[in-house]
């Protein structure tokens, strides 16, 4: 017949909770350190099984840090050592077989789009995240070997791409350079 507003139900909800709280069934002091601690007036407390709040806040940080596997043998931790790495291989003709190196197409980071990762392009003709994209061009205009996901080289040239990303701009053609046959044809699959 009568329908309760929201003004009568918030009404009531305060004459209940001071009405618990003149019975001495609600401990403000308590609720307000640890609310788990307040027995609740209408049966079980909620957190009594397994209780949350009696847990040290950073447990699953700890257990985490102990149970965790590391993704690599050999943890990376210094940025500049790893920077130089990737320089290093940036530049590497030695990592496949066609004689090019990562600075043949991208010399200071020509064609690194600062668009962050995944997306499309139009090389592989797919949507790809950068370490799919460097196993690309690994495999393909240098014809090497994929780089391991979680190894230290793929890290260091993932790290030294993204640090020298440009505005959009187009890589450089190998093949439109004067001699591209002098690199065991990168452009061609013969």
């Amino acid at each position: 017949m009568f329908g309760i507003g929201a003004t009568e139900k918030v009404f009531v909800t305060i004459l209940l909770v001071l009405s618990a709280i003149m019975l001495g069934r609600v401990d403000i002091q308590a609720a307000e350190k640890n609310p788990c601690s307040v027995k609740n007036p209408y049966g079980e407390n909620p957190c009594a099984m397994k209780n949350p709040c009696a847990k040290d806040p950073y447990a699953a940080k700890k257990d985490m840090a102990k149970s965790s596997k590391p993704i690599r043998k050999i943890t990376i931790t210094d940025k500049d050592k790893l920077m130089k790495l990737g320089e290093k291989l940036w530049n590497d003709t030695k990592l496949g077989t066609s004689g090019a190196a990562c600075a043949t197409c991208h010399p200071e980071g020509k064609g690194l789009k600062k668009a962050p990762f995944p997306k499309y392009l139009k090389m592989p003709d797919d949507i790809v995240t950068l370490d799919q994209m460097i196993n690309f061009c690994m495999t393909n205009p240098m014809k090497g070997k994929a780089l391991p996901w979680n190894s230290e080289k793929m890290t260091a040239l993932a790290a030294y791409a993204q640090s020298h990303a440009k505005e959009e701009s187009e890589p450089v053609n190998p093949c439109s350079m004067k001699n591209p046959c002098s690199m065991k044809n990168p452009c061609g699959r013969k």
